[in-house]
């Protein structure tokens, strides 16, 4: 069975010249925890061309994301790590992440 996810959050952020857009993601299926979907950019230093990536949450690690888009088919596979991600895109993207998550839980607090 492939692996579902439902976007039940996203984000746009900046800092300096990066930029990034993410959709937290969580599995349908039950079978990951999900992850998130990310795109980044920068305008001017560190020079990065626009480039998505999905972050998996239980082990932390960033994927290029390969869609499969098509009658009756729809799902993302993630099965190649990108360990050629430039360190500062990856620690920004961390970064971030961390920052959105605890977001996300103010604002979906009970109480």
């Amino acid at each position: 069975m492939k692996e579902l996810y439902e976007k039940i959050y996203s984000r746009v952020g900046q800092r300096d010249n990066m930029h990034i857009l993410g959709q937290l993601n969580v599995s349908k299926t039950g079978q990951t925890v999900g992850g998130w979907l990310v795109t980044t950019w920068s305008e001017g230093a560190p020079y990065w061309g626009l480039k998505m990536h999905w972050f998996e949450k239980q082990n932390c690690k960033l994927y290029h994301p390969n869609f499969k888009v098509g009658i009756g088919i729809n799902f993302m596979d993630t099965k190649v790590e990108d360990t050629a991600i430039e360190p500062e895109r990856a620690k920004y993207i961390h970064e971030m992440i961390k920052e959105w998550e605890a977001d996300w839980l103010k604002e979906n607090a009970l109480g």
